[in-house]
């Protein structure tokens, strides 16, 4: 394996809660340098986001979470679709949603990394959820009933 050469110090790199990556104070938007950046990003054993081009990492500031749902699409019948900030498409685990923080609904991707939904994303699939008799809000797909519950993961 390659020995890492961190240049956080140099590159300082920050991504906002809403996904947006930041060098400097100011916004990166080319779309290959940010492709190349979301397919170098990690998280190192300590839950630490990094991005490797070997030889050198860069750990990254992360407000909340580096990826954010955009977008959901299906249906009950047939599960649901995500697509992320990133223009990656996932399928939508219901047994990994949670309510965190300031009642916002967030998942985690085949990764293992946590994902936020955007906050129009989140309000139109709240439209699919509903109460239980208990008061929970559950989401019904594929004939399963999942309780989402507000909690940390």
């Amino acid at each position: 394996m390659v020995e890492l050469r961190d240049i956080s110090k140099n590159c300082r790199i920050y991504i906002d809660k809403e996904g947006r990556w930041f060098y400097e104070g100011k916004e990166i938007i080319h779309p290959k340098v940010l492709d190349a950046f979301y397919s170098s990003l990690e998280m190192d054993d300590k839950g630490r986001y990094r991005i490797v081009m070997e030889p050198e990492v860069c750990y990254v500031e992360v407000e909340d979470t580096p990826f954010v749902v955009v977008s959901i699409s299906g249906d009950r019948e047939h599960g649901y679709k995500m697509r992320l900030n990133n223009s990656q498409v996932y399928t939508l685990d219901p047994s990994l949603l949670w309510i965190e923080g300031d009642n916002m609904l967030y998942t985690k991707i085949d990764n293992g990394m946590k994902v936020r939904f955007s906050r129009s994303a989140y309000y139109g699939f709240c439209l699919e959820m509903e109460e239980d008799n208990s008061g929970d809000i559950v989401l019904c797909v594929e004939g399963k009933t999942y309780t989402i519950l507000p909690c940390k993961q």
